[in-house]
């Protein structure tokens, strides 16, 4: 190489790009927070499976003395090409301000950020056009990415957000591959321009000039650019953040690499600071927050991670013989935030699932992915910022895309739908009163919200298979309160999913059964008797007036009259010494046919264990 020097590829199609570069929009709206993040996913895709211990990355402020780079200040005659070429204000105002700076700057102020335990950018000397290579995705495209589906990054989007922190738009990569192949290039993404009668592109690129190649010659990188292990180095030039930057980035990193800290798959240095599997308890505890919040969204993760409550969960894909399992970590605590920080297993959070409806306690969550072909089905709906799961189910797809994004979405759901059951789980414990009572089962119903003062109470005692009875008495405690649910307006239920099997299937025939199922019943009394020796089972016995079939939902019911959900695991009939399985319908008994002045008796199951005076209601 004879010769370095900025240089742009000219604009023979005559296309414009000004400020607002697209790669870039999708990060503007915090960098503090996008470029930790994007970079440190970076680092972790790129792993060597052949190298012992985790991945490493580093982040390191520094000052370098523009001199040190070869014809590196000619850059400021693009600058203000930039600047004739645009006539609108805000343009030629912007490049003014960087032609001021970068005159007046000797020293560049340089964040750095280092990767080991890697393997570099691959095929940084291509042999031809087709080939695969890693610094080519880097450095010079946009929207694409060589990464395998499941990785933290597949959009190819990622790798401008470090732009963002550079006030002259700069970075400069280096790398060392395990073929030992040296590159090293700056890249300055600003606008399209004129310049000696000739158009330009918008990407400046700082290196061999006659084909836009990487510096491949190792005493032509200055020493501070220089690597000794294989990796990657991304120097961000002009680093525009404030001195805030360190503790933002640790908190962003310990919050969305977690996980892969956790495990050990990752170590992260910030400003000296090392964050690592053993310490990484310590470092969350001394975030500092705003005096309104007792603690930071990463120390409660984290706590539901280390001393919460692990549930497992294993779903069936098609295609797939492996059941996909995932964890859920859940703590209860009454100053946490009912937030569930939702991780892949590649080791990052992708976002916090919080507007949990009705929780019986206050909450936070860890949930991760374990199993891999469900890791990638979910990494193919991220956005290009990382933080949702959101399947494309747009009339523009063709069909096999459109049911494979329907399945995917599907599984969310179910996703979903277990979380919130776990979580509903951790009802409190209440405080309780008990009272063991023989063979008054009928002599003392408990009276509902939908019905009329008793009348007509059976007060013959007949014997039932349990041995003991609990009368509680107990108090919610919520930091918020729970919705209250009027006796004389029911809430409207969400509509049903069509569920997979009859709503009341009934095996054994029940003399005198209703020959009218559809009128609605009505119900004269009901109560629910406590098992002494299941905490989470109970017998209901409904005795209807008025034959038909009748909705139900059971809650749990406070002193106050304030009730919370429950999910009921298991509801079964009674019948002739048979249990019969009836399906709930989002926690709701669909359709279930009652007789007049008989006497129904029911098993009902719930996930929370713990002791409850539990409520109907009709629907």
């Amino acid at each position: 190489m004879t010769d370095i020097k900025w240089e742009s590829a000219e604009n023979t199609e005559n296309s414009k790009s000004g400020l607002n570069h697209a790669g870039m929009e999708n990060f503007k709206d915090d960098p503090l927070f996008h470029v930790p993040r994007e970079l440190t996913q970076d680092t972790l895709d790129a792993k060597n499976t052949d190298a012992e211990g985790p991945v490493r990355i580093v982040f390191e402020e520094l000052k370098i003395n523009k001199k040190e780079l070869e014809k590196f200040e000619d850059i400021i005659d693009r600058f203000k090409a930039i600047r004739d070429t645009w006539p609108d204000q805000k343009t030629k105002s912007h490049f003014d301000r960087m032609v001021i700076e970068f005159q007046e700057e000797r020293d560049l102020r340089v964040l750095a950020v280092r990767d080991y335990n890697t393997i570099g950018l691959s095929h940084v000397i291509q042999d031809n056009e087709e080939q695969d290579s890693g610094w080519e995705a880097l450095v010079k495209s946009s929207g694409y990415s060589k990464k395998p589906i499941g990785s933290n990054g597949t959009r190819g989007l990622g790798k401008h957000a470090p732009y963002l922190a550079s006030k002259y738009s700069m970075v400069f990569y280096n790398t060392l591959n395990i073929s030992e192949e040296i590159g090293f290039q700056g890249v300055a993404k600003l606008a399209t321009y004129r310049m000696d009668g000739k158009k330009y592109r918008e990407n400046i690129y700082y290196g061999n000039p006659t084909d836009f190649s990487p510096i491949t010659e190792k005493s032509k990188i200055p020493n501070h650019f220089r690597r000794s292990e294989i990796g990657t180095d991304k120097f961000i030039i002009g680093f525009n953040f404030d001195e805030s930057w360190k503790n933002r980035f640790i908190e962003v990193i310990v919050e969305n690499f977690m996980w892969a800290i956790f495990e050990g798959k990752l170590v992260v240095t910030i400003a000296g600071l090392e964050i690592n599997q053993e310490n990484l308890g310590e470092v969350i505890a001394s975030i500092e927050v705003p005096e309104e919040r007792e603690h930071s969204v990463a120390f409660e993760h984290y706590s539901a991670l280390t001393a919460g409550i692990k549930a497992e969960y294993e779903f069936e894909l098609k295609g797939t013989k492996e059941k996909q399992k995932v964890e859920l970590y859940l703590l209860k605590n009454e100053s946490f935030n009912n937030s569930v920080s939702m991780n892949r297993s590649s080791g990052m959070k992708i976002f916090d699932k919080t507007n949990f409806r009705r929780v019986p306690a206050r909450f936070s969550g860890f949930f991760v992915i374990r199993g891999e072909k469900l890791n990638e089905l979910l990494s193919e709906t991220e956005t290009a910022t990382h933080k949702g799961w959101h399947p494309d189910l747009g009339k523009h797809l063709d069909s096999e895309t459109l049911q494979k994004n329907s399945e995917i979405n599907s599984i969310i759901k179910k996703i979903d739908k277990w979380i919130s059951r776990e979580i509903h789980g951790l009802a409190p414990k209440l405080k309780k009163d008990v009272i063991d009572l023989r063979g008054i089962e009928n002599i003392l119903p408990q009276v509902g919200d939908q019905m009329d003062p008793v009348t007509n109470i059976d007060n013959t005692s007949t014997p039932e298979k349990l041995k003991s009875i609990k009368f509680v008495s107990h108090k919610f405690k919520h930091k918020e309160p729970l919705s209250n649910i009027s006796p004389d307006k029911p809430k409207k239920p969400n509509k049903p999913d069509k569920p997979d099997k009859p709503d009341n299937p009934r095996t054994p025939d029940r003399p005198g059964a209703s020959t009218n199922p559809k009128r609605q019943a009505q119900i004269s009394t009901f109560r629910f008797i406590k098992d002494a020796k299941q905490p989470n089972n109970y017998k209901l016995i409904i005795v209807p007036s008025k034959s038909g079939e009748i909705d139900l939902k059971i809650q749990a019911k406070g002193e106050n009259g304030k009730v919370s959900e429950i999910s009921i695991k298991l509801f079964e009939e009674i019948i002739n010494d048979q249990k019969v399985e009836i399906t709930p319908v989002e926690n709701t008994i669909k359709k279930l046919r009652l007789d007049k002045d008989t006497r129904h008796i029911f098993s009902v199951t719930i996930y929370e264990a713990a002791t409850y005076a539990l409520e109907m209601k009709t629907l």
